[in-house]
């Protein structure tokens, strides 16, 4: 674990400083909850913020496990930097939002809650569309110093992350993720997915960690060739464009 880490500071010192940032931020978010039971959505309101601290710091920690096989190297350090400022921007609506009492999506209820509901979306889509474009700069990466099933591994794991991750559009468009019934209905514990109706926050959720999951399964099976990745993502796209379905259609997971 120490050589990994040594590794990902040493690929993109802001990309590691800001992912630990945000578990150190997880640890307090975790503390706060025990003194402040306020709840938004029938939920402590700070279990969202630590959901989202979580998810930066795995989304921050993972890129320069990736970025290293790419040549671009200005092009690089500025999506690291704009990585940073995005996902800590996200991460500071969110926590003051929950500090007001106030839901950080989806709320429109006055024109400060409007007008950061609406920068979150413009950077994050943003910072979306950046990783797109870094993964299909990854199309010109040739196979010399990495097996084609990695290389295969890093492209389909990007582009999946960034058209599930795209979905938040869907949503924002809703100004709701649950589909069937309101948002803030009984949930499964830890993620809060609705048990009661469809939940677009699923396919967000597994899409977006495509970018985790498909260069792992490389890495684990130790396979050196790109079709059976590309298998594997196909069977993993069919599965997050089902429960995507699921979802539209108001079903809940379970």
């Amino acid at each position: 674990m120490k050589n990994l880490l040594t590794r990902i500071k040493n690929n993109s010192p802001v990309l590691y400083y800001c992912g630990l940032a945000h578990l150190v931020l997880l640890v307090l978010l975790v503390l706060v909850m025990q003194f402040d039971h306020r709840q938004v959505m029938g939920i402590n309101l700070w279990i969202k913020p630590a959901k989202f601290a979580i998810s930066i710091a795995i989304y921050c920690l993972t890129w320069p496990l990736l970025l290293p096989y790419l040549p671009f190297e200005q092009l690089k350090k500025r999506f690291a930097n704009f990585t940073a400022f995005a996902m800590s921007f996200e991460m500071v609506a969110i926590a003051t939002q929950a500090a007001r009492g106030q839901q950080s999506h989806y709320n429109n209820t006055s024109t400060y809650n409007a007008l950061v509901f609406a920068l979150m979306g413009i950077i994050i889509v943003s910072q979306t569309l950046f990783a797109l474009y870094i993964g299909i700069k990854f199309f010109k990466v040739k196979p010399l110093q990495i097996t084609p099933a990695l290389l295969w591994g890093i492209r389909l794991g990007i582009i999946m992350a960034c058209v599930f991750a795209l979905e938040g559009g869907l949503m924002a468009s809703r100004l709701a993720h649950t589909v069937g019934a309101a948002d803030g209905g009984p949930g499964l514990p830890l993620f809060n997915w609705s048990r009661i109706a469809g939940d677009l926050r699923i396919a967000h959720f597994v899409g977006l960690h495509a970018l985790q999951i498909i260069p792992l399964f490389v890495v684990l099976s130790g396979i050196k060739s790109a079709r059976p990745v590309i298998v594997f993502a196909a069977v993993y796209f069919v599965l997050i464009s089902f429960l995507f379905y699921n979802a539209m259609l108001g079903r809940p997971l379970f």
